[in-house]
């Protein structure tokens, strides 16, 4: 990537929160962060949950005028102190009560016992038709019926079908381990997509505006193979994963991101990494995820990926505050989530990238 544009930290204050909130019994709360008012989908029974890194920082501030690529970090905040704004960015530890638990498989509540009523005899005018909604409605509800099937494929993907035929044309919330994103349906009410799964049994759950959805249940065995960083937002944040592997320079070979995803075939033999986008842009406060993926468990290379968080200033995030949530599973080592708040610099900044380096821990891969 030709980098034209200087990365500056422009004014603005931004603090990132410890915590893990991104659940689907809470899914309100993540969809306030980050800034959407869709209603929750149906509970969920915890499973393993996502537990806090004991320390992050973020890169330190400098004049508004001056260009910068940001190294130096500033140290965690204390818990219990209070916070210094006069000082400029810092790190804050969350309340407890804002920690709540993973996402986990939908539970499933028992039928009642039936009762048996008894039988009553009623006398039928057979000259009266039945009428067209008794026959109507099982039938119309059948039809409705909201589906989502999906199949395991190589480097720990799932492949995902989800049928609303009365939902055409309309936005749905993928929700799988903490991780969201929109899709949308076409003309009949179809939507096929592809998804990193970030667990050996892996949930993934359809929510419409409306409260219909689906659930899809399948294992994923490969998961234990791959490190995973997750970058998720809602709107237009401008924000962007990069992972730089191997010593690689930005615009190299090894530099993944967004518009240069990654060698598929290396990525099947552990040679490289891969970057995953999903969402529905054009949607008004779509879900996007960025996932980048590297096959660590197959112990090709010993080296670093540098991972690193950009967000261009652009003329519709200028000035305002922006969200996002970032999520990353290492295999035998439990899973790490970072809340960011930022307000962006002023609109004559438009253009300019400020650098976020600790979203997520660098890689360290050795080979076997």
């Amino acid at each position: 990537m030709s980098r034209t544009k200087q990365i500056v930290m422009a004014g603005g204050t931004f603090a990132v929160a410890l915590g893990i909130g991104f659940v689907m019994q809470n899914g309100d709360a993540l969809a306030s962060r980050l800034g959407n008012d869709a209603p929750p989908p149906a509970a969920a029974e915890a499973v393993a949950p996502i537990t806090m890194p004991d320390e992050v920082s973020e890169a330190a501030p400098m004049a508004e005028t001056a260009p910068m690529t940001v190294q130096d970090v500033a140290p965690v905040q204390e818990a219990g102190l209070a916070p210094k704004i006069d000082n400029g960015p810092m790190i804050v530890a969350p309340r407890a009560d804002d920690v709540i638990a993973a996402i986990a498989v939908p539970e499933v509540e028992q039928a009642p016992d039936r009762v048996e009523a008894p039988v009553q005899i009623a006398a039928v005018e057979t000259d009266t038709p039945v009428t067209d909604a008794i026959l109507e409605d099982p039938i119309a509800a059948e039809a409705c019926t909201v589906e989502m099937i999906g199949a395991a494929v190589e480097m720990a993907m799932v492949d995902l079908f989800l049928s609303a035929p009365c939902q055409p044309n309309a936005a749905a919330t993928i929700h799988h381990q903490g991780m969201m994103f929109t899709v949308v349906t076409d003309d009949e009410g179809n939507a096929e997509f592809t998804s990193p799964s970030l667990a050996e049994m892996a949930v993934f759950i359809a929510a419409f505006d409306n409260g219909e959805g689906a659930v899809a249940t399948l294992t994923t065995p490969e998961v234990a193979n791959y490190d995973r960083a997750v970058l998720q937002w809602s709107g237009d944040t401008g924000l962007q994963l990069h992972a730089l592997e191997f010593g690689a320079e930005y615009g190299q070979d090894g530099h993944v991101w967004s518009a240069a995803m990654g060698d598929m075939d290396g990525a099947t033999t552990g040679a490289n990494g891969f970057m995953s986008r999903m969402g529905t842009a054009d949607v008004d406060a779509a879900f996007m995820v960025e996932v980048y993926s590297f096959p660590s468990g197959m112990g090709a290379l010993n080296g670093d990926v540098v991972l690193s968080v950009e967000a261009e200033i652009t003329a519709g995030n200028c000035g305002r505050e922006i969200a996002a949530q970032s999520i990353q599973i290492t295999p035998g080592a439990e899973t790490q989530a970072l809340d960011l708040t930022m307000v962006m610099p002023d609109c004559d900044a438009v253009g300019d990238f400020i650098l976020l380096k600790n979203m997520f821990q660098d890689l360290t891969l050795a080979s076997r």
